[in-house]
């Protein structure tokens, strides 16, 4: 099995620079994550992808958050933008039958525009559940805080995406709901006794462990380890993620680069990998971070394949017609929207 070096890294703009070629020549990352910042339209996002493949290799995970409602990073196109998950959530209350018909469609109409793209990783679904005082981070983006229909509507979807040769990326593990800060700028300390994260928070993980890929939470769990995050804790992540959650699969960091961790990027990047992650994201594009990273990971000791899991999930290709789904899922909704 041909190994890469463990880091998906983000990318500055629409095209790739000289600076970012050579990268990807020098380095061979395991992937590559987009962001809106990289889509202006269809026909360029497809020219971009194809010439990242031309300079890696035809099956490098390509990666995005198009999670539905307000992480949404397809911006060319508005039609795109669909349903936050709470609103799947909404219907289950009403009828679970037509809450897992809706969200199976919508994870469809993304799937098929993704594939069309040439983007084979969704970063969906979100299993975390949000308390009263989350941060809002969380917010909508969490199908419910009944752990029975996050995990319920997190399977619906996982089936959904591979169903349509997209890998999903259950996130974020073990649980990002009790958050009050935002992760992105400050460090949150969840006090939470281990029983009640057990009962609760672990679940929807527990329940939708088969997942081919899991992302972390940059959260520190003070009754599991009161020192360090999720993403560099070895204790949470070998007691939690793989002894009792039992995920399996390629575990990610959440963005290395997010004001959670302090620290240099390379130093926290040996440190997440110590701890149990496979794979470091960096979503920034930051090039001088980037090399710092890759220049500190080169000598191949945490070098990760493909799993032919992976590899055979993005081979499939599916007959489906986007608009006629789409007409179906407007359809179906219209009667709970508010």
């Amino acid at each position: 099995m041909i190994k890469y070096l463990p880091l998906i890294c983000g990318i500055s703009g629409k095209e790739l620079t000289k600076e970012e070629i050579n990268f990807f020549k020098k380095y061979n990352p395991w992937g590559i994550i987009l962001f809106s910042r990289n889509c202006d339209s269809k026909s360029q996002l497809i020219a971009l992808i194809n010439n990242i493949r031309s300079l890696t290799h035809k099956d490098i995970p390509v990666m995005i958050d198009q999670e539905g409602g307000r992480v949404h990073r397809l911006v060319y196109s508005s039609d795109l933008k669909l349903y936050p998950a709470n609103f799947f959530g909404k219907i289950y209350n009403n009828n679970k039958d037509e809450a897992k018909k809706a969200l199976n469609l919508q994870c469809k109409i993304i799937s098929k525009e993704l594939k069309d793209l040439g983007i084979n990783i969704n970063t969906f679904p979100v299993l975390d559940m949000p308390v009263d005082d989350e941060s809002g981070v969380i917010g909508d983006r969490s199908f419910s805080r009944n752990k029975h229909i996050v995990a319920e509507l997190g399977k619906e979807s996982m089936d959904a995406y591979i169903s349509m040769g997209i890998n999903p990326v259950i996130k974020h593990i073990p649980g990002h709901g009790r958050a009050k800060v935002d992760s992105h700028l400050d460090l949150p300390v969840v006090d939470t006794s281990y029983n009640e994260l057990v009962e609760n928070d672990f679940y929807p993980f527990e329940f939708c462990n088969s997942s081919n890929l899991a992302m972390t939470a940059h959260i520190i769990f003070s009754e599991i380890d009161p020192e360090y995050p999720v993403t560099i804790s070895s204790k949470v992540i070998r007691n939690v993620i793989r002894k009792y959650i039992k995920f399996e699969g390629i575990l990610m960091t959440d963005d290395i680069s997010m004001k959670a961790l302090t620290g240099k990027k390379n130093l926290l990047s040996i440190a997440a990998l110590e701890a149990g992650c496979d794979i470091v994201l960096h979503c920034n594009g930051n090039m001088k971070e980037m090399l710092s990273i890759a220049e500190t990971l080169s000598d191949g000791v945490y070098n990760i394949g493909l799993s032919d899991d992976i590899v055979g999930t993005f081979d499939k290709n599916i007959d489906f017609d986007p608009h006629d789904a789409k007409i179906k899922l407007d359809n179906l909704v219209t009667k709970y929207l508010d």
